[in-house]
């Protein structure tokens, strides 16, 4: 228990499930347990601590937060959700402070014998604000100590700063002689540089699961130094958050709103690539992401797990006018389009000029590309057969701009560093999009049977794959090796494993090429087909053409070539490996970044 003649202090935990990166994150689940939970059992084993409180806002959204904490027993401070410095003075003043302990809620791995440590640092020192050694390479961050003295200052002088009023002890920082200030040196056993212990974005939180199942450890029972102790055997373990920008105090608070659609019909090479942009601007660029979409399931869940935002419009009534309410209501920076739906050009730039949004549109064959300011497009020849000659933005295409998910970046580098075989046989891998409605898996299955070589065949089948028992009867007579792979998330691993692949042209396409991996296409439509003509044209992939105008025959015959021609293989790998890097998200990224601050 703490000393009796000890100032009362109070640990004050400031949370809320607004976050705009990452919405609802204080009660994401952390080994087990609300990551809120984590913070309130270590805090709770502060021996020099009296009380620990949650603050929030007052905002119906922060509704659930309040009500989890007050189910375990903790006060719960309610007050203004943009001015935190007002209502950090509000818990404190409720809880009666004289020393209060800030922490933020995206920080449940805080060491309790550290916030002693400040706590007895400050009090032994006669201080009114204590930090850890700024130069330090400190892993242990998410708390500070200081004195109420010192918070009535700082609204008192101070109130106004905006530094001040949405991350109050950023203030003292920066003006180090404004209070009376104690320096902690950081105990080598918690200096580590380079990983993020803070729960930012959802790839915070897959690294702080994958080191309690390292450690082995219960939810809240990590010990920090266990941890710097894992990193520095194991340091590859922080590359799963490594892109993860940390958002700077006073820096500019960006939003995003992305339009697409996904399903069954039209496939989910629309939402994917969406996604891969959204967690660069997300990670990288700090910004929160909203997707507007129709009503679909798959894309729900594609959203879901990506734990963005999640508008659905209402089939009842026009999507266009729903948008542009939405714009109106949330003003975001950013409005993405990846959607064909015929909407005249004058509709978007009406709501670019009402709402005065930098808009973006995606490989978009539409009159309404027109009026966007900025279109970016793969290396394919339809981009120049369109008409251009009103358009109001600038229009950017080929390798560098296509849009992937991270992953295919780095199974681009480790191809690059590379030169391992993969074994006696050679791995053919069949991918025919998540649901493959044509069946184009089950004609694969067939002509691969009279293939005249010895290799092995992966086959990708998507949650919706609509051909099972058909499937699983061709297989039934199968004279290859196989094995099937079902919902693959980490495809760009398993395209490493590829030593060729047969697929229906899609986004997987430009995924295949930046892995290296020499493609057979089989076309769902002619601009599909047409678009295949790039890759042929680039030396990196071969077409057959249109799916229902391909035989067996023609199949067995590309396949058994491509494998049984090394130096073919090896060829089409080199290009498509100096063509593309699997960084078009980033750069797209940056090119928003750079026309919104010309805008600033």
């Amino acid at each position: 228990m703490p000393n009796m003649g000890k100032p009362r202090t109070v640990a004050i935990i400031q949370a809320r499930m607004g976050s705009a990166r990452f919405p609802r994150k204080v009660l994401a689940d952390l080994a087990g347990k609300p990551v809120i939970w984590h913070l309130l059992h270590r805090v709770s084993q502060c021996s020099l601590v009296d009380e620990v409180c949650v603050a929030t806002s007052a905002q119906p959204a922060d509704d659930d937060l309040a009500e989890y904490v007050t189910s375990l027993g903790i006060r719960v401070v309610r007050g203004s959700e943009a001015n935190v410095l007002q209502r950090l003075i509000k818990a404190a003043r409720e809880a009666a402070a004289e020393i209060i302990v800030r922490v933020t809620g995206d920080a449940p791995l805080v060491d309790p014998a550290s916030l002693d440590a400040q706590i007895s640092g400050m009090i032994n020192a006669r201080a009114d604000f204590c930090i850890s050694d700024q130069a330090a390479a400190n892993i242990n961050e998410g708390f500070e100590a200081f004195t109420m003295a010192a918070l009535t200052k700082l609204d008192q002088e101070a109130g106004a700063d905006p530094i001040a009023v949405e991350h109050t002890c950023s203030y003292f920082k920066k003006h180090p002689g404004f209070v009376k200030t104690v320096e902690l040196p950081v105990p080598e056993e918690l200096q580590y540089r380079g990983a993020r212990v803070s729960v930012d974005t959802p790839p915070d939180l897959e690294f702080l699961n994958l080191l309690h199942q390292r450690l082995s450890a219960a939810a809240g029972e990590i010990d920090i130094r266990d941890v710097v102790r894992l990193l520095r055997a194991e340091p590859d373990l922080t590359l799963i958050n490594a892109a993860v920008t940390q958002k700077k105090a006073g820096s500019i608070s960006r939003t995003a709103v992305i339009r697409c659609d996904a399903s069954a019909e039209i496939g989910l090479g629309h939402i994917i690539r969406c996604l891969a942009l959204a967690e660069v601007l997300r990670d990288e660029q700090s910004f929160g992401i909203t997707f507007v979409t129709a009503a679909s399931d798959v894309a729900s869940r594609f959203i879901a797990e990506h734990r963005h935002s999640h508008v659905t419009l209402d089939s009842a009534q026009e999507a266009w006018p729903q948008l542009e309410a939405h714009l109106v209501e949330t003003k975001p920076d950013l409005l993405v389009l990846d959607v064909r739906d015929g909407v005249p050009r004058d509709v978007v730039a009406g709501i670019r000029q009402r709402t005065n949004i930098l808009t973006v549109s995606i490989d978009d064959p539409e009159d309404k590309r027109l009026a966007c300011d900025l279109l970016f497009y793969p290396p394919v020849p339809q981009v120049e057969r369109m008409e251009w000659t009103e358009l109001h933005g600038e229009r950017l295409a080929g390798w560098d701009w296509v849009l992937l998910r991270r992953q295919f970046h780095a199974a681009h580098a480790k191809k690059v560093q590379s030169n391992a075989t993969h074994g006696e046989k050679l791995n053919l891998l069949v991918t025919m999009g998540g649901s493959d409605p044509a069946g184009m898996t089950l004609k694969a299955a067939r002509a691969l049977k009279n293939v005249s070589s010895d290799f092995h065949v992966i086959f990708v089948l998507g949650a919706a794959f609509c051909h099972e028992p058909a499937f699983q009867e061709e297989l039934a007579t199968a004279n290859y090796s196989y094995e099937i792979q079902r919902t693959v998330t980490a495809m760009g691993e398993l395209m490493l494993r590829a030593d060729a692949a047969l697929a229906c042209f899609s986004v997987t396409a430009y995924e295949l090429a930046t892995v290296g991996v020499p493609s057979i296409f089989l076309a769902l439509s002619e601009d599909h087909e047409e678009s295949a003509s790039a890759f042929v044209k680039a030396g990196i992939g071969q077409s057959l053409g249109l799916h229902h105008e391909v035989s067996e025959q023609q199949i067995t015959q590309a396949v058994t070539e491509i494998l049984m021609d090394t130096s073919r293989r090896l060829s089409m790998t080199e290009l498509a490996l100096s063509m593309t890097d699997g960084l078009g998200a980033r750069r797209i990224s940056e090119k928003i970044i750079h026309q919104l601050e010309q805008r600033a």
